[in-house]
């Protein structure tokens, strides 16, 4: 608890300081043990406060009542003033950085960093085009966000690669990303700054899906450099992965291409259907088999699955309107730090930890114990 108050003790506070009741470092603390408990919006976040024992609020600096001496927690209103007024950007990267430093190290191999955005609904002033879009930075084998930027509205996220990366060490790294990032600009900045890549492409770039398609072997099982079957949710998934030198290919540091093929079958061996999407990675495939490249290519997924569909659906963030100020950005912010907190806290049932903590709010105590390396 003290750690993340000290984190919040770098955010300037915005309020003029006449008539301030709560500090600064303690709202946001206060704030951010709400979402740990599962609060949705401002409403909730104040009545997730307002039960907050004693210790915890003494713990999070929440002020003294000179007349009775006790602790008086902020209101939904000063909650959702903060949020809307804070330095959310700065903020965001204070974050970050601070839950990046809990992250155990890597046992071996590279690290993979999963490169996505996201656009939140209804958090503008009704247009849809004005909607405050995020950009986020995911770590495949803790599923942690370690950085994220609000996308500027005059441009996408395609642009906003160095400013995600340039606060994060990725030397040694896997960065993995959708379609819409093998671009020779971002795949330069990647290759100089020690990084290795993992792009899928599609039919934005067409001269570049050719020469992947002319350089691959045909799509046959005997070819295939790597095949992966599993049995999931009363499915059987098989995925095989072919490779094939890159060479000739004009893409920055291009060393390896690839096609991943995944076919879905139910129990009787009906297929169901199947997805086919190719690549381009600078990995030597000396130094990483197929099999590595189809994990960094799947292990992507996880930050739709683990972040954003956690957000969406546990913390019903597309479901908030009206959101003023960088309130959009903040509550974001927030919600990565709750879902990054339990897993590094070694949880997968976020839904489940969050019913518990706001059952029994002194468990989060242990669980911010347990989320430290």
């Amino acid at each position: 608890m003290t750690a993340l108050y000290e984190v919040f003790s770098q955010v300037s506070d915005p309020r003029k300081p006449r008539g301030v009741r709560h500090g600064l470092p303690a709202a946001l603390t206060m704030l951010a043990l709400a979402v740990l408990c599962g609060a949705r919006n401002f409403r909730q976040a104040a009545d997730r406060v307002a039960e907050l024992p004693a210790l915890l609020l003494a713990a999070a600096g929440a002020r003294v009542d000179p007349r009775h001496g006790r602790r008086i927690p902020p209101s939904r209103d000063t909650l959702r003033r903060v949020a809307e007024t804070i330095d959310a950007a700065a903020t965001d990267r204070l974050l970050c950085q601070w839950i990046a430093t809990r992250i155990p190290p890597t046992d071996g191999g590279r690290p993979g960093l999963a490169l996505d955005g996201k656009t939140v609904r209804a958090s503008h002033d009704g247009d849809p085009a004005n909607n405050v879009r995020l950009f986020s930075a995911m770590r495949h084998d803790t599923a942690v966000v370690i950085a994220q930027l609000r996308v500027p509205d005059d441009t996408t996220e395609v642009t906003q690669v160095q400013a995600l990366l340039d606060p994060v060490e990725i030397a040694g790294a896997v960065i993995t990303a959708d379609a819409a990032h093998p671009s020779t600009d971002t795949a330069t900045y990647l290759h100089h700054r020690g990084a290795g890549y993992v792009f899928t492409v599609k039919g934005n770039r067409p001269a570049l899906l050719a020469a992947i398609w002319q350089r691959l072997p045909a799509a046959t099982s005997d070819s295939a450099a790597h095949t992966h079957r599993e049995h999931r949710s009363g499915l059987i998934i098989e995925r095989r992965i072919w490779t094939a030198d890159a060479a000739g290919i004009e893409f920055p540091a291009a060393a390896q291409v690839f096609r991943i093929r995944r076919d879905t079958y139910d129990l009787t061996g009906q297929r169901l259907h199947k997805d086919i999407v190719h690549g381009i990675t600078n990995l030597d495939a000396q130094a990483t088999t197929a099999a590595e490249i189809a994990d960094y290519t799947r292990r992507h997924w996880g930050i739709e699955n683990k972040i954003h569909w956690v957000r969406d659906v546990l913390f019903a963030e597309d479901h908030r309107h009206a959101w003023l100020g960088a309130a959009a950005h903040t509550m974001a912010l927030f919600r990565n730090l709750a879902i990054g907190l339990i897993r590094l806290a070694g949880h997968s049932k976020i839904k489940q930890v969050l019913e518990r903590l706001h059952g029994n709010k002194l468990l989060i105590l242990p669980l911010l114990a347990a989320s430290r390396t």
